[in-house]
């Protein structure tokens, strides 16, 4: 049904030097099946963010549609020592569509995946 496997990371053409800005790069696909022959039960929508060390997220957009590739950049500075880790966030929301609601119950949790960066050292210069 799902397929998140978000990759994160910092991107760099080279060396990563103190003060400089970083980009943080996240990417995540998803999919949505329903059952061969019958009508999807649940609408799902997807989010995809990095989390500040505030808790905040740096940037976030929601998405409807199956199959899409979900990328967020964010920014950072190269600290003295380390670029520290980062957490990127994918949150999948479920909500019912169903007209006949006495069949079948369907559960309307929201499913999160994190996908922390590695802190990447700085070197003295």
């Amino acid at each position: 049904m799902l397929d998140p496997t978000p990759a994160c990371g910092i991107t760099s053409s080279g060396p990563i030097l103190h003060g400089q800005n970083v980009t943080l790069a996240c990417s995540m696909t998803y999919y949505y099946e329903s059952p061969r022959g019958s009508r999807p039960v649940a609408t799902i929508s997807a989010s995809i963010g990095w989390q500040l060390p505030t808790g905040a997220f740096a940037e976030n957009f929601p998405s409807t549609r199956d199959g899409e590739t979900l990328q967020i950049n964010a920014w950072t500075v190269a600290g003295e020592t380390e670029i520290p880790s980062y957490n990127c966030v994918s949150t999948f929301y479920f909500s019912d569509n169903r007209t006949d609601t006495t069949r079948s119950q369907v559960a309307l949790n929201s499913v999160s995946w994190t996908c922390t960066s590695k802190p990447v050292p700085i070197p003295r210069t």
